[in-house]
């Protein structure tokens, strides 16, 4: 049985019986009150008195009652059934003699549907590029993802008990349909038009994977293939370098037009500009085989860097840059120490090019430089031809080596003067404004932190005063001292042929590292700094690390244009909370439109138009940190004149069976819609609705309280009783 249940009064005021008794109480004392008046009164007059006194009484006592009447309605009603009709461009496509939109409308008129829609109360939705009303718009595209997303959005108050998706699963704008059905609460059930050819085709996609990988360790690649009129049959997804595989998956293609997304995972073997191909197996009557592969380049950086670490002592900076190179997971160390009066402690410094040139990166450190004198010619080669690099810490033996140093002409800075000593006070690192985002200076991940990490690092307590920059250098860092006009050098570089020299003249580093584990913290700024300057130093630049390109340079009208930033400092380190745009200038009007772009993960950004009319673009790109501009690039796009409807006209019914199955519902062709019918419960549902109603309106009983003591005022006053 259903109605009005649980009926109950209730009373907001904290204390209803202790209100009561007062209530009580006045009333008793009005009574009292003109029992007797004096002048005396005619009894009618005392009991309309006593009548105002006691409604003025209870319309106060009333509003503190406050009394609510709250009572349960329960009753039965129609599930409902959210209707989603796909009205975009490609259900215009006609398929012997009718087109797919045709036939929506025949199977909504249908005597069988018009009696199952009649157990629902049906809501229609009209859909393409978005959802609209009854008049059709943005028919160019369809966004089946973003219409899912957005439906969910309204319902989520009132769902409905289930969504009915007529479509012919094209999605070729905005995000994937499957990628929000985790969001999606409503059962999704739907219905395919459109006519699959029973001819094979199995097709390759889009092929996601990172820019920048590392040689010897595995990447991700995420492979999307398609495929038409198989019957569980078998094809092999691989990842190929030239003729050989890298990696291969079997996968069974089941009957339907679908399509999937493989996850493959392998380990480029070299560094380099690496070309790969990701194709699936072919089949002798297939539809087109070309479209079988796809070819994509990654920059594979090498994974462990050869360093070579010289020096002439045993010391605590020796100590620690020997523990973070050994505990290194990208250096494979080999560690040179001279002994006094000539000869190794270990190892030795190579003695051919060859041997040397399989390093990538040579640090000295306070080396005494006539015992390395002999090793000029190598090193000059190493770092001239081969591109390597070369990290000089300078200290007292610096100072010590007689003129002409033959040092000096790989340094970015260099001392002059034949006296010079090593200087003994404390004082902090200053980093180059324009140069904050360098590998070498890069300690924290804003402009104003890496000042701040600077100002608050231990102090330096040494300091090799260089008075003469080397043509073509580049100050990284400087150091104030008291009583001195000018800055010193305390790190920079320079170019040295194909190679990079990197030079310091503060001492110690190691305190950085020391100080931290002594007052609770860690290494962070140490490791950083090493970090940045070892991948900086051993990596050629063959590859720009920061790059803004669209996702292809020619796109149908219609299409959702993207393009993708990759950001990374030179030791290919990626950037975070960089910030940018894309400028589209169209090639006929100059109008220009911009988008800004978007982090998408650790160094990667992405820009995107939803909808430009056809015509060639010139974009103009530009990535800054903090107002710093880090890169900036321009280039061509073309935007076709056909429609991207027009473009795809196979219906996808993987779609549709993937958003219905990941939702509870259930996919049919149309010629087994009748299915549908008997699938779909139509069981009524049970609702109640729990009601509040405010007996007493607190406006109102004011107005009678102040009306009821104003009568009984006026009353008075004729009777002469005030």
């Amino acid at each position: 049985m259903y109605g009005i249940t649980d009926l109950s009064l209730n009373f907001l005021t904290g204390r209803p019986f202790l209100t009561g008794i007062f209530f009580i109480l006045f009333i008793l004392f009005a009574v009292y009150l003109y029992r007797r008046t004096n002048p005396p009164l005619p009894r009618l007059i005392r009991g309309i008195l006593i009548a105002l006194r006691i409604i003025a009484l209870a319309a106060l006592f009333l509003a503190l009652f406050e009394p609510v009447l709250s009572f349960r309605r329960e009753f039965e009603r129609k599930p409902k059934l959210t209707l989603l009709v796909d009205r975009s461009k490609s259900m215009d496509i006609v398929e012997n003699d009718k087109s797919r939109s045709q036939r929506v409308d025949s199977l909504l008129s249908s005597d069988r549907f018009e009696n199952f829609a009649d157990f629902f109360d049906v809501h229609k939705v009209s859909f393409a590029g978005d959802i609209f009303g009854n008049q059709p718009k943005d028919i160019e595209k369809t966004a089946l993802g973003e219409v899912l997303d957005k439906l969910a959005g309204r319902e989520m108050a009132q769902p409905s008990e289930a969504w009915l998706l007529l479509s012919d699963g094209i999605s070729n704008s905005g995000i994937s349909p499957v990628e929000v059905t985790p969001d999606i609460n409503t059962p999704i059930y739907s219905i395919g038009f459109g006519f699959l050819s029973s001819e094979k085709d199995v097709a390759i996609g889009q092929v996601e994977h990172n820019n920048i990988v590392f040689a010897g360790k595995p990447t991700d690649v995420k492979v999307q293939i398609s495929w038409q009129g198989m019957d569980n049959d078998n094809v092999a997804v691989k990842i190929q370098s030239g003729n050989k595989t890298l990696v291969s998956k079997n996968v069974t293609l089941p009957p339907g037009n679908l399509k999937d997304e493989i996850e493959l995972k392998f380990s480029p073997e070299k560094p380099g500009q690496q070309a790969f191909t990701a194709s699936v197996t072919g089949f002798a009557d297939e539809i087109s085989p070309d479209n079988n592969k796809r070819s994509f380049s990654m920059t594979v950086l090498k994974s462990r860097m050869k360093v070579l670490l010289v020096s002439d002592r045993l010391d605590q900076e020796y100590a620690f840059l020997n523990r973070f190179l050994l505990n290194s997971e990208s250096v494979e160390l080999t560690q040179v120490v001279y002994k006094k009066g000539g000869g190794y402690y270990r190892d030795a410094f190579p003695s051919e090019q060859a041997a040397l040139n399989r390093y990538d990166l040579i640090i000295l450190y306070n080396i005494d430089i006539n015992s390395l004198k002999s090793k000029d010619a190598l090193i000059e080669s190493f770092l001239k031809d081969k591109g390597g690099g070369m990290f000089v810490l300078l200290g007292d033996n610096y100072l010590k080596s007689p003129f002409p140093r033959w040092l000096d002409k790989y340094l970015p800075f260099v001392e002059t003067r034949k006296k010079s000593k090593v200087l003994n006070l404390k004082y902090n690192g200053r980093p180059a404004e324009n140069n904050l985002f360098h590998p070498a200076l890069r300690i924290s991940d804003s402009r104003q932190g890496i000042r701040e990490a600077w100002q608050n690092l231990p102090h330096f307590e040494a300091l090799v005063p260089l008075d003469s920059m080397t043509p073509n250098s580049m100050v990284l860092a400087t150091a104030s001292l008291q009583g001195e006009r000018t800055d010193y050098p305390i790190l920079g570089y320079r170019r040295f042929g194909a190679g990079k020299v990197l030079a310091t003249s503060a001492m110690p580093y190691w305190h950085w590292a020391f100080f931290g584990y002594g007052f609770g913290g860690d290494d962070h700024e140490y490791r950083q700094f090493l970090d940045g300057i070892v991948n900086w130093l051993s990596i050629k630049e063959e590859s720009d690390p920061i790059t803004i390109s669209p996702d292809k340079t020619i796109y149908t009208r219609g299409e959702k244009v993207s393009f993708k930033a990759s950001v990374f400092d030179l030791g290919f380190r990626p950037i975070l909370g960089a910030s940018g745009y894309i400028a589209l200038i169209g090639e006929n009007d100059n109008d220009t439109t911009i988008s800004q772009f978007v982090e998408s993960g650790d160094g990667l950004y992405r820009a995107d138009y939803d909808i430009l009319p056809p015509g060639r673009y010139k974009y103009i790109g530009k990535i800054e940190k903090e107002g710093k501009k880090l890169k900036e690039t321009s280039g061509q796009i073309v935007i076709e004149a056909f429609s991207i409807e027009e473009f795809q006209r196979r219906p996808d019914f993987g779609i549709l069976a993937d958003v219905s199955r990941k939702t509870g519902g259930d996919f049919y062709a149309l010629n087994n819609v009748d299915s549908l019918y008997n699938s779909v419960g139509k069981e009524r549902v049970t609702e109640s609705v729990q009601k509040e109603i405010i007996l007493w309106n607190k406006f109102w009983l004011l107005a009678l309280f102040i009306l009821a003591l104003s009568a009984e005022w006026l009353l008075r006053k004729q009777f002469q009783l005030i």
